[in-house]
């Protein structure tokens, strides 16, 4: 076995990648310590969502996730799921994780931040992003909803991608 293999040398990019993952470990505290209140038993509002965008002509990423959503007073969390497509940049799989301040009305309004960390199996590369997020919540019915959110991805791939995602809740 040659010591060089264990004790590879970090190049210029491996040092900023280390950077980004020690970035996204602080976002996520930030998230944690933001929305803790609202993972509690007695959340006022707990939804799944299933969420899809289409790519554009400026952008061929195609997003689509599924998770829980959930909105206590002004605070909110959400935890999905997400598949990422893109003809440049392969497939790729995200666990995204996010906190929000929440404006309750009929219909309802968030402003926040989160994190995605996965694998894109087309590069055979990690991925380690983050984003702001806005977006709007709007009951249909006590069982059914819609939403819509805008998130702009640093670090997701060569450039920051921006996705208007368009969904389903259903309460349970």
């Amino acid at each position: 076995m040659n010591l060089s293999t264990i004790f590879h040398r970090q190049n210029n990019s491996t040092n900023m990648r280390r950077l980004d993952i020690q970035f996204m470990a602080y976002v996520l505290l930030f998230i944690l310590l933001l929305s803790g209140a609202s993972a509690q038993a007695g959340s006022k509002k707990n939804y799944l969502q299933i969420e899809r965008n289409l790519a554009t002509e400026n952008n061929d990423l195609t997003v689509m996730s599924i998770g829980g959503l959930l909105f206590d007073q002004n605070t909110g969390s959400h935890i999905d799921l997400t598949y990422l497509e893109s003809d440049t940049n392969g497939k790729g799989l995200t666990l995204d994780l996010g906190g929000s301040y929440v404006f309750r009305w009929q219909v309802s309004f968030f402003a926040g931040m989160g994190i995605a960390l996965g694998y894109n199996w087309d590069n055979d590369d990690y991925i380690a992003s983050y984003y702001p997020e806005i977006g709007a919540v709007y009951d249909i019915t006590k069982k059914f909803g819609v939403t819509v959110s805008g998130k702009r991805y640093f670090n997701l791939y060569d450039k920051p991608e921006n996705i208007v995602k368009l969904g389903l809740l259903f309460t349970y």
